[in-house]
């Protein structure tokens, strides 16, 4: 769409405010139609596709994704008529406020980006567009920005007329915990403020926000959109603004537009086919099953029940039960074959426990599966998986319950134990030590795999779980993995005994410095996401017990977080679903201090905080938006402080933390 006066050579013009109606025009593909979300595409000059998002029950609020596509270099021009006024948001990005109230204005959260992608939708390279002009008076605004050649740009642009007018208020004025570091699951990137949604959400659907190893490329993530989900979900509760519910549902709305004809999410992480990873494709059954929750609609039940259906496929039927894959490459020899080509590693058939010799015995994908399909009966109502849950209970059950070689394991993993020391206390060991720990990474860890097929066995001697049983690497990162997915499994099925086996896993970690070597900074290796996977597991459990020790294993835990300058997991908001209910959820308070973290285990009827100080001086306890009800304050120690209607404590002192518990008001 170009404007009545003529573009420069090598320039295309696009006019703002037309952007926003070009879109539904003559000619546009309607991909979503809902009450609550409609998503057009249309495609304009020089094969520019345009995507408006738009809500129906607030039709003053739009976005539109703007892809300008690969060709020769040229710049593009955009204007906006009228008298505007260019400003920083506090939300990131910037606003363009009209002089005149009555018309629109406009957000732009990200800067334009150009980038390459593969005929899959990879993301090959990315990098900023340059804009190379700029102007405005009093009847009109113009951008101008280079497009490289080869490239195509992404822009993201939001308007909100009048009638909208609040969400711009929203984007400038923020708490603290709005600004608050929030670690994203799959990217192990943090997202921070709202513009940093659209570092993930790139042309109408959800990526990584780095470059996945091994290919170095960015791919499209149901569990990063999944993370941004509840995200937006706690923060829209603590605050009650419009903007993270309007976020929600392009999120959501974003995930089922890319969802295959067969139920399916592929994603193509490791090798040049679109293989799936089935941890992923299960975030987007967890973000449907919480947008059940809100949004009943019949594209959200039916995408629900085909990507059901399609990870109730992906199994392996064993001599002890149903066994859930991790990936689509183990479908075949072929496909594992072209993984090792492509990626350098290694798979080691086998027939364990009857399963197919390509299954790897992956536990904690396994579970996951299992949890996606308990919530989605619960959600639905639907039972016809219930039979294939039941099985996979079994072969779970089965292979947690294996204890052979109890010696060989014990002097295995005393050795291994040594390697996982940080290297603050590695140096300090003696030469008999120092060497078993050094001939242990050298020659034993690299055989463990062989130990573990000949005598197979997940939960180890002192008490760490193991990833998997049939690949030839061992991860000790995993074990953080495991005790979180054990816990939501717990959730899901309290008849379970796993009582001892998390207490060991817990003691593992806590007990030892293992989680001083995971926040270690080691090059090429990420293994510092295994602390917020820590935080989150401690915060599954600590929903599923009241024992005053399972806070403080949390707020160390924090401690480390912080420590290691990490944001923290979106569910310490208090917005879970698989966690809290969603009739059940209390809003997260703010602190006065943007240094004090924030842990919601609100649950039941019942507020409770944790309230964490990670620096090393006092701190007031002072709140921008306080605590729902009045609570009782206790120390790190236990020791009760404050009483409902008393004053509340006057300051969190250094490198500690406080838990206030109490009811919540009825109408809360």
């Amino acid at each position: 769409m170009t404007t009545d006066s003529t573009p420069l050579p090598g320039q295309e013009k696009y006019y703002l405010d037309q952007l926003f109606h070009a879109a539904t025009g003559p000619g546009s593909d309607r991909m979503i139609d809902t009450g609550v979300f409609t998503r057009s595409q249309q495609k304009l000059q020089g094969d520019t596709i345009l995507l408006l998002d738009e809500f129906p029950d607030h039709d003053g609020a739009s976005c539109c994704f703007l892809r300008m596509a690969t060709g020769v270099a040229r710049t593009a021009a955009f204007q906006l008529q009228g008298e505007y006024q260019a400003e920083i948001c506090n939300s990131g990005g910037w606003l363009l406020k009209p002089a005149d109230p009555d018309m629109p204005s406009y957000w732009i959260p990200q800067a334009p980006v150009s980038r390459t992608q593969d005929a899959n939708k990879r993301i090959l390279t990315e990098s900023s567009a340059a804009v190379t002009g700029f102007s405005a008076s009093a009847t009109e605004l113009i951008v101008t920005i280079s497009v490289p050649e080869n490239a195509l740009v992404d822009i993201t642009l939001w308007r909100f007329s009048q009638e909208s007018a609040g969400a711009v208020k929203e984007l400038e004025q923020l708490l603290n915990l709005e600004t608050q570091q929030i670690y994203l699951w799959n990217s192990q990137t943090d997202y921070s403020i709202l513009a940093d949604i659209y570092l993930y959400l790139v042309h109408g659907n959800v990526y990584t926000n780095r470059f996945i190893w091994p290919r170095m490329w960015k791919i499209c993530s149901e569990l990063d959109a999944y993370s941004l989900f509840v995200t937006m979900d706690g923060l829209e509760l603590a605050t009650g603004k419009l903007i993270y519910n309007l976020l929600k549902r392009q999120i959501l709305f974003s995930v089922i537009t890319r969802q295959d004809e067969d139920g399916g999410w592929y994603h193509g992480e490791w090798t040049d086919q679109m293989e799936s990873h089935y941890r992923f494709h299960n975030g987007a059954l967890l973000l449907l099953e919480a947008g059940m929750d809100e949004w009943p609609e019949a594209i959200v039940s039916e995408s629900l029940e085909r990507g059901a259906e399609f990870i109730s496929r992906q199994r392996d039927e064993t001599d002890i039960g149903t066994w859930f894959l991790h990936d689509s490459l183990e479908d075949s020899p072929e496909l594992m074959d072209e993984l090792c080509k492509q990626t350098g590693s290694r798979w080691i058939p086998n027939r364990i426990f009857g399963k197919s010799p390509t299954n790897k015995l992956i536990l904690n994908t396994h579970l996951d599966t299992i949890v996606a399909l308990k919530r989605y009966c619960d959600v639905t109502g639907d039972t016809r998986f219930d039979h294939l849950v039941q099985s996979a209970r079994s072969a779970t059950k089965a292979v947690l319950a294996l204890r052979p070689a109890e010696l060989l394991y014990r002097i295995v993993y005393r050795a291994i134990g040594l390697t996982l020391l940080p290297a603050s206390k590695a140096e300090r060991l003696s030469f008999l030590p120092r060497a078993i720990k050094r001939l242990t990474w050298m020659y034993l860890t690299p055989q463990v795999h062989r130990i573990k097929r000949t005598f197979p066995r997940f939960v180890m001697p002192g008490g760490l779980i193991e990833r998997h049983l049939s690949m030839p690497h061992c991860d000790f990162n995993y074990p953080a993995v495991n005790v979180m997915d054990l816990a939501r499994y717990w959730r899901c099925f309290p008849d379970e005994d796993l009582t001892e086996i998390l207490d060991n896993a817990i003691l593992a970690v806590t007990g030892t410095s293992i989680m001083e070597y995971w926040a270690e900074v080691k090059a090429r290796n990420r293994q510092q996401f295994a602390v917020v996977v820590w935080v989150e597991a401690m915060y599954n459990i600590c929903t599923l017990n009241n024992e005053p020790a399972y806070r403080n294993y949390l707020a160390e835990a924090i401690l480390c977080a912080e420590d290691a300058k990490l944001g923290l997991p979106p569910s310490l908001l208090g917005a879970d679903h698989e966690a809290v209910q969603k009739s059940q959820q209390l809003p997260c308070p703010s602190p006065a201090d943007h240094r004090v973290r924030i842990v919601n285990l609100s649950r039941n009827g019942t507020m409770e905080l944790l309230v964490i100080n990670s620096t090393n001086g006092d701190i007031d306890l002072a709140w921008e938006k306080s605590p729902a009800s009045s609570l009782s304050w206790y120390t790190a120690d236990g020791r009760c402080i404050s009483k409902p209607g008393e004053v509340d404590p006057a300051c969190v002192t250094a490198r500690s933390w406080l838990r206030g518990t109490g009811q919540s008001s009825p109408d809360t």
